[in-house]
């Protein structure tokens, strides 16, 4: 459970430097751009998709060993473009029928769709290593366990 908090921390970490570059090109294209909200945010949320990706990668998921980078990729795009449409049905719902100015409700459309990007690419992208008790672990989990 301690090593699913870790994870989670280092997922989170990500996740707000995701939110910055994601929140601060939402206020540029939609203030400075003259870009319509939704379209804005469907662009700041590509740009600040890929920094996630890369930085996922290397600091939050072991990805699986026998999936090629291609077919990772993919999975994490079919993944991205599903909280694509959870952020846009938010962010829409939360200004058009709340009454939320765009930003306030995009603060709330990117707390709920991280529960499903977390659970998502944690049960789908992630190699799993299974341990006596029956109980699975990512095997990055059980590599930094080993060496402290």
């Amino acid at each position: 459970m301690l090593n699913l908090l870790k994870q989670f921390f280092r997922f989170s970490i990500v996740g707000v430097l995701s939110f910055g570059i994601d929140y601060g090109l939402l206020f540029l294209l939609t203030e400075w751009g003259d870009m319509h909200y939704l379209m804005s945010a469907c662009c700041s949320y590509t740009v600040s998709t890929v920094f996630n990706y890369i930085y996922s990668k290397k600091y939050v998921f072991l990805t699986r060993e026998n999936v090629s980078k291609t077919g990772q990729f993919l999975v994490f795009l079919l993944l991205s473009l599903c909280g694509l449409g959870l952020n846009t049905v938010f962010l829409r719902w939360g200004v058009e029928r709340l009454g939320f100015h765009y930003m306030g409700a995009k603060i709330v459309a990117t707390l709920l769709v991280s529960v499903w990007n977390f659970v998502s690419r944690k049960f789908l992208m992630e190699e799993r290593q299974w341990n006596r008790t029956g109980t699975y672990h990512s095997k990055k989990m059980m590599q930094r366990k080993q060496k402290n």
